[in-house]
């Protein structure tokens, strides 16, 4: 079983976050392990090795909003990067518009653990933005091991991932 952190900078648009978590969520459920109850009705997922998901709004983990207390940002924080240790793949998520330094430092040390990094660029919604849009970033190429800017992409890492 892999283990997969997800990672992004909601905590300066919790609203916007939340949508995307649960877009994410739809995304990964078809990659996890069944539930007990999907078992007895019959709906076992079709994958030999799946994969658990860690990260703010994934199972207990909770998102860090702008009125968090700096004691409760630091200790979630604390949180956070012990999970990132027990994961195999970090997957970062921005737009490039959001960028928190929080983001910044579960890049720096997944690097420094070692443990494959994806980033995925979310395109603009705007047809004209986005014929721009791409990494220009060299700091964040070099943290990285894949770049990727669609859902499709992901899914078929995670098909590889869990067959």
């Amino acid at each position: 079983m892999f283990k997969l952190y997800y990672a992004a900078a909601i905590d300066t648009c919790v609203e916007k976050a939340f949508k995307q978590i649960e877009e994410f969520k739809k995304l990964f459920v078809k990659y996890q392990a069944s539930t007990i109850e999907e078992i007895m009705e019959g709906k076992k997922n079709r994958v030999n090795n799946p994969i658990s998901v860690y990260g703010a709004g994934f199972g207990a983990s909770p998102i860090i909003g702008p009125e968090t207390s700096q004691v409760k940002k630091g200790v979630i924080s604390a949180y956070d990067l012990r999970k990132i240790r027990e994961c195999d793949i970090l997957l970062v998520v921005t737009d490039l518009k959001q960028f928190a330094a929080g983001t910044m430092m579960e890049l720096e040390y997944a690097r420094n653990l070692g443990i494959y990094t994806i980033l995925m660029l979310l395109s603009p919604e705007d047809p004209k933005e986005r014929e721009a849009f791409y990494l220009k970033n060299i700091f964040l190429e070099t943290y990285v091991n894949k770049v990727i800017s669609s859902k499709e992409q992901l899914e078929d890492i995670l098909k590889d991932l869990t067959q």
